[in-house]
């Protein structure tokens, strides 16, 4: 936050920063799910973990999922070394699949049905709660962070002595990057259902903004 009458961004003025924040409740649940399997038999390993997959499509269409609520996700084969002395050779297939559930109440339930179908082979990444139409959240954090920018550009404006004039411009700030997820095994094949509690997200938003002074330099 800077207040100048030369420099830059001249004429003079005050270049602020604004923050606001606004929450939203999500209302879609989004699934990272694979399956893993190991065998020194690259061929036998991708078999074993399609198998398993597909398991795992069919518990979702079962749930009532649709086809197109279901991506390809992250996919790999790589190789580990096993043994006392490390010279045994295993190769890791995993399959993954990116589930888009659209009723937040229900997606425990499909989940945990979706990981027992499954058996041991399946992996969870982690549920991700999205809110899926967040613009009227985004609207009222940006009007918060502009309130936030106006009230410092006011309080410092009355601290040299001076008025605000018009605003020169302003730039938006970027949103933070989201979460990596890592894998975790599921502990049983019978079936169960996550807890999956919605609560509410808070969005952010930042603003900077430069005023010009109102008034004639004293």
């Amino acid at each position: 936050m800077t207040a100048d009458a030369h420099g830059p961004d001249a004429p003079g003025g005050v270049t602020v920063r604004g923050s606001g924040a606004a929450d939203a409740a999500p209302d879609v649940v989004v699934a990272d799910v694979a399956t893993e399997v190991r065998d020194a038999d690259v061929a036998v390993a991708l078999r074993d973990a399609t198998a398993a997959l597909a398991a795992v499509r069919q518990a979702l269409r079962t749930a009532g999922v649709e086809d197109r609520a279901v991506r390809t996700g992250a996919t790999s084969t790589w190789t580990e070394q096993t043994g006392p002395d490390g010279t045994d050779l295993r190769v890791v297939a995993r399959l993954g699949l990116v589930v888009t559930l659209r009723d937040a109440a229900t997606a425990g339930d499909v989940v945990g049905a979706a990981l027992a179908a499954g058996g041991p082979a399946v992996r969870l990444g982690g549920l991700r709660l999205v809110v899926s139409d967040p613009a009227h959240a985004q609207a009222r954090a940006r009007e918060a962070a502009w309130q936030d920018a106006w009230e410092k550009a006011t309080h410092l404006a009355a601290l040299a002595g001076r008025a605000l004039g018009e605003v020169a411009w302003v730039r938006e700030g970027e949103p933070d990057p989201g979460a990596v997820p890592r894998f975790a095994r599921a502990a049983s094949a019978d079936a169960f259902a996550l807890p999956v509690d919605a609560g509410e997200q808070t969005v952010h938003a930042a603003v900077t903004v430069r005023w010009t002074w109102g008034d004639a330099a004293p």
